[in-house]
């Protein structure tokens, strides 16, 4: 990896997958199973080894978010992911940044698609499965950067 020679004056406020505050939170790490990578500020259930690895998100098994971290930096930003055999951060719960395809207000629902662990808004439909006791925390246009609020409890699969 080169070392970084030029600096944007106008960064982004956020990225996917950054703690959003020093609140109290719960982090653990579990090695990158998917050969694909994970991407960060993602859903992520457990793996082969329910001790030990991740997958992307299906409906069972719920871990967690995938944190961002600043040893995956410097590639394209739509590169940035944790690859296979990593050692990923999952945040269980705490604030977390995310990108909400549809968009949301505080307070709706978070689910997640099944098998990619993208998260979204409002209430889980067929092929998504909602967070009880996690909400989005902040506005967010479609496709743009929200905070969500995760606490560590149950899913509930979609119809």
């Amino acid at each position: 990896m080169s070392a970084q020679t030029s600096y944007d004056i106008r960064q982004g406020k956020a990225y996917a997958g950054l703690i959003y505050a020093q609140a109290p939170h719960d982090i653990v790490s579990r090695s990158v199973e998917t050969v694909a990578g994970i991407g960060f500020g993602v859903a992520v259930t457990r793996g082969t080894d329910a001790d030990k690895q991740i997958v992307p998100a299906a409906s069972a098994d719920f871990l967690g978010v995938t944190i961002r971290s600043l040893e995956q930096e410097g590639g394209e930003a739509g590169a940035i992911k944790w690859d296979v055999k990593e050692t990923a951060g999952v945040m269980r719960s705490g604030y977390i940044w995310a990108v909400c395809p549809t968009g949301c207000v505080p307070g709706d629902a978070v689910n997640y698609a099944d098998g990619t662990g993208v998260l979204d808004s409002g209430a889980a439909g067929a092929g998504s499965t909602s967070l009880d006791g996690a909400s989005w925390e902040t506005t967010a246009v479609a496709g743009e950067l929200a905070v969500v609020r995760l606490s560590t409890s149950a899913v509930t699969a979609g119809s």
